[in-house]
């Protein structure tokens, strides 16, 4: 049977404040600590850089797909056992999807947001089935749980939001569910 593989969307920003960063690495530890294989954009900053960084400082593989633009400009991390580099968001999204038990989503940007957002629309049509968990430590999500909601309240969804994902405070309840 092969490993479990686990998503993790996350901010790559230099400027992440250290609690999300803290964040970050109690995941990578964890899933290492689990024998799961994490998969993620192959960044090497912002939570992005500190999951990976703790995931294979605790003896977790780490495998990554980053576009060849961040490649070209030294934004990739160094250690990954495995890197892929492509040319197009697309390839890059479906890569980061193939084979994934669940999908993880911590504090970040837009990326993030586009990325979490495109597995819930997955879910909804039923073409993804994994789950998705949504770490919303100190509030950050709280926007989209409210979202949510709304769409739900407004009939916008074809079924309960709790379908399309998964909200919880913090890195051990993500780990509780996967």
């Amino acid at each position: 049977m092969p490993d479990k593989r686990i998503c993790v969307y996350a901010s790559s920003s230099q400027k992440t404040p250290q609690p999300y960063l803290d964040q970050a690495a109690a995941l990578g530890k964890a899933l290492a600590e689990k024998g799961v294989v994490l998969v993620n954009g192959a960044g090497r900053t912002g939570c992005m850089g500190s999951l990976n960084d703790a995931c294979i400082e605790a003896g977790g593989r780490v495998e990554g797909v980053i576009l060849q633009q961040f490649f070209d400009d030294d934004l990739h991390h160094y250690h990954l056992h495995e890197m892929i580099v492509v040319d197009t968001m697309r390839e890059r999204k479906r890569l980061l999807a193939e084979d994934i038990s669940a999908f993880i989503a911590l504090p970040g940007g837009p990326g993030t947001w586009e990325e979490l957002w495109e597995i819930a629309v997955e879910r909804q049509i039923g073409t993804n089935h994994s789950p998705l968990i949504i770490v919303n430590f100190d509030g950050y999500y709280d926007g989209f749980a409210q979202q949510l909601k709304r769409a739900e309240k407004d009939s916008m969804l074809y079924g309960p939001g709790s379908d399309l994902m998964t909200f919880v405070n913090d890195v051990d309840e993500a780990i509780s569910l996967i």
